[in-house]
């Protein structure tokens, strides 16, 4: 299956696709400056799509799996 054509803003985490920032902070219940600083300090993978920053689902999901994240 091909995501070519698919803009990015129609993508979400419902299908498995790529999630925006809101996204990310709704699902975590924080803010978006905090789901920016998971991001920037490595803790959460994200994708650079032009200046558009997105995370993928998996991503998201091994990150609320990671043990180390409890400590």
């Amino acid at each position: 299956m091909s995501m070519q054509g698919k803009p990015v803003d129609a993508m979400d985490g419902d299908s498995g696709r790529l999630l925006r920032i809101e996204a990310v902070a709704k699902r975590l219940s924080v803010s978006r400056s905090m789901a920016w600083k998971l991001i920037d300090s490595g803790a959460l993978r994200s994708v650079r799509i032009g200046r558009a920053v997105r995370v993928r689902p998996a991503d998201l999901e091994a990150y609320l799996a990671d043990p180390a994240r409890e400590r």
